[in-house]
């Protein structure tokens, strides 16, 4: 189940990152001057770079999450066995 959530919320991310980008050709197209332009490339890359964030956080909270439940499986703070 958690690998599947994993996929979803990167095909989220990877869509976002799409769409910024897409928007983007469509603001530079539609800009009448070099700082339009250059203030619509400035504000994919902050999209892009908000979607990659988003990513990164969903991946370790999904690491947080596997390390809390192989403690719990496994008993963590028990005593170790004796031999």
């Amino acid at each position: 189940m958690q690998a599947v959530k994993d996929k979803v919320s990167a095909v989220k991310a990877k869509g976002k990152v799409s769409k910024a980008k897409a928007d983007e050709k469509k603001e530079v197209a539609t800009a009448r001057s070099h700082a339009e332009r250059e203030l619509a490339h400035e504000r994919a890359k902050a999209r892009v770079a908000a979607a990659k964030m988003e990513l990164h956080q969903d991946k370790a909270l999904h690491r947080e999450e596997a390390i809390q439940h192989r403690l719990h499986k496994h008993g963590a703070g028990a005593a170790p066995p004796t031999c």
